[in-house]
């Protein structure tokens, strides 16, 4: 029992370093809107930029090609630079990406915010013949939803170190009630809070609910939150679709769901009878936003609902590169990153340095002829010269030992 509580506390401590490690580098990559430089290093002649572009709410934003990024060098545009995106996706969620500098910063794909609009009045339970706890399975199809199967089961989610934000919405009876129950105020990543909440904190209605007021509450909330992350939005709605909506009360909460990049996903519970009245409104909503219907879903239809439909929003860092050509002129010089966005050109400007570069280095006329011709060329001459002399002066003395040797007779 001791090493099994030790474990469990490892294990949760080991989630909560990856959670605040992955946070804390994701606001790193997004220190202030705009461009975001990273890491900016020079390793003798290669200049390397590493740097994200975010929006005015903090988030790094991908999709950025070579084509948007300029380089020039002293003010003339540098043709050959290299040009890499390291992008945390669906595929990758979560990546470590080494800096130039000899740090590292983690990426994590942005997953999405869902609002569920639970209808949970006694009217969806029926009565007569035809009562049923459709509550309870209303509320065991969005656990589907949210939780794989275990004991106890782990959230579904597409980023274990990063989980989808959730909100629940109940639609109201009387007006000025509140859509949101009191111990869940707003979005959280925290799964068992939101099931514990339909479990024993779910304000049960006893009448006829708005719930078309509630999903565009839901719609406008949860597209705010996403915006605000960078994240996709997801609105479920569970429900018998027994709020008559007219043609253009529809077609307004389309349009709004559409303006807002809200996707909707609806899941029919309720009686016989009014499923087969009002299933194809749920079915019409969902197809409208690029979604889907699914009429009494079991476990493994809401499990597939997720898989299916849930996807989360790419995060990317940008390194360019390149080698410098400039000679050690005694002048300063400065490389500038520009980056071409939606809302105008971003720029970055960081000084290049070639001293002590070797191969570009000029020298001065004084100390070239100091060093190689009067240290070097000097000496090497005057050796020479006397090799050369001695040389000359034992071929004359054995000419002049010829020349006085005695003639014999």
């Amino acid at each position: 029992m001791k090493l099994a509580r030790f474990l469990g506390a490892v294990i949760a401590i080991g989630w909560w370093v990856m959670w605040a490690g992955t946070s804390f580098a994701q606001s790193s990559l997004c220190s202030s809107p705009g461009l975001n430089v990273l890491a900016a290093t020079q390793t003798q002649r290669t200049v390397t930029i590493q740097f994200s572009v975010c929006d005015n709410n903090g988030v790094p934003l991908s999709g950025y090609t070579q084509n948007a990024v300029r380089l020039n060098e002293d003010g003339r545009p540098l043709a050959n630079v290299s040009f890499q995106a390291l992008t945390a996706d669906q595929t990758n969620p979560a990546l470590i990406a080494p800096l130039a500098n000899g740090n590292a910063v983690a990426l994590s794909a942005i997953p999405a915010s869902i609002g569920i609009v639970f209808d949970a009045t006694q009217l969806l339970n029926g009565s007569g013949s035809n009562l049923g706890d459709h509550i309870g399975a209303g509320r065991i199809a969005i656990e589907s939803f949210l939780l794989e199967s275990g004991d106890p089961p782990p959230p579904r989610t597409i980023v274990p170190a990063n989980p989808e934000r959730v909100a629940v919405f109940i639609p109201a009876d009387q007006p000025g009630q509140s859509l949101r129950p009191n111990d869940l105020p707003d979005f959280t990543a925290d799964r068992y809070l939101v099931i514990n909440t339909l479990r024993v904190g779910l304000p049960v209605r006893q009448g006829k609910t708005n719930l078309f007021a509630a999903v565009q509450a839901a719609i406008e909330a949860t597209a705010r939150d996403a915006r605000q992350r960078g994240a996709p939005a997801l609105v479920l709605v569970v429900s018998d679709g027994g709020d008559a909506l007219t043609g253009d009360a529809f077609n307004s909460l389309v349009s709004q769901a559409t303006q807002q990049n809200a996707r909707i996903l609806t899941f029919g519970v309720g009686t016989d009878r009014a499923l087969q009245n009002n299933g194809f409104r749920l079915q019409q909503l969902a197809e409208s936003t690029g979604g889907r219907y699914w009429q009494r879903p079991s476990a493994d239809d809401a499990g597939a609902a997720f898989a299916q439909f849930m996807t989360a929003n790419p995060t990317s860092i940008y390194t360019v590169s390149y080698e410098t050509a400039i000679i050690d002129d005694g002048q300063p010089h400065q490389a500038t990153l520009e980056v071409a966005t939606p809302a105008g050109n971003l720029t970055y400007t960081m000084p290049i340095s070639v001293t002590g570069s070797g191969n570009s280095e000029l020298l001065p006329v004084w100390d070239v002829l100091i060093r190689q011709y009067f240290l070097l060329a000097v000496p090497v001459l005057i050796l020479v010269t006397a090799i050369v002399v001695l040389i000359m002066a034992l071929f004359r003395g054995g000419i002049n030992s010829v020349t006085q040797a005695p003639t014999k007779r």
